[in-house]
């Protein structure tokens, strides 16, 4: 095992990527929902065209930070319990959730990109598609938080209270995925409820989490009889 500094780069990834990704969900402003009226989201989509395709770039910069950060965890979850699998559901989630956000990404993009020469029917199927995939992520980020909140746990990498906080959004993750079941009302697909109170509490953990792996003030690891520091 060598000295290295992977984790404060992880870290600074995680960062990142919640930066980019609360840009771009509040840049182009409070999202119509897809009950409401044709026009009032075509005239959304017109008035904010801009904003959409600078929210989408971000998205799809932050779906390959999210993975660096990933892996940089998983990778001290490894070196801290060989003998488990959970670095490698965590690892394998963040691909998932990578690959979902960036084809959610080009779906935004697209969605926006010639709104004025499609026609409303054309663009209302690619903002309700647009919309379902955002929910449908909720339902792949649960794996990476579930496995990232039981490593904590079980290596106590970082406080336990991170680990119980990367299974509470697992569970509010995993619950918002069923928006999908919901075309009006509060739980609708890709509504503030299913979507963004995921979203923010995802961000608060993996921004808590990069923070520690920042500082590296993370717990030493034991190699035989010596002790190797994560600095």
């Amino acid at each position: 095992m060598t000295e290295r500094h992977e984790l404060r780069w992880g870290g600074f990834a995680g960062l990142a990527f919640v930066v980019l990704a609360l840009l771009g969900r509040f840049l182009p402003g409070n999202l119509p929902t897809v009950d409401e009226s044709e026009g009032t989201i075509t005239g959304f989509l017109n008035d904010a065209r801009t904003s959409m395709l600078v929210g989408a770039l971000m998205w799809s910069a932050a779906a390959g930070l999210i993975i660096w950060f990933a892996a940089a965890f998983a990778e001290a979850i490894r070196e801290r319990d060989e003998r488990s699998d959970v670095h490698l559901a965590l690892l394998a989630g963040s691909v998932l959730v990578g690959s979902a956000i960036f084809v959610t990404a080009g779906l935004t993009a697209a969605t926006a990109f010639s709104i004025d020469g499609r026609g409303a029917a054309i663009t209302i199927m690619l903002y309700e598609l647009t919309a379902v995939m955002t929910t449908m992520i909720g339902f792949a980020a649960a794996l990476p938080l579930a496995a990232a909140g039981i490593g904590v746990l079980r290596t106590h990498l970082m406080p336990n209270w991170l680990g119980y906080l990367a299974l509470l959004a697992a569970v509010v993750s995993f619950a918002g995925a069923f928006g999908v079941f919901a075309s009006d009302g509060a739980f609708v697909a890709g509504g503030t409820l299913m979507t963004t109170i995921p979203l923010l509490l995802s961000a608060v953990w993996i921004a808590c989490a990069g923070t520690y792996m920042v500082r590296e003030h993370l717990p030493e690891v034991t190699a035989g009889e010596g002790i190797v520091p994560q600095t």
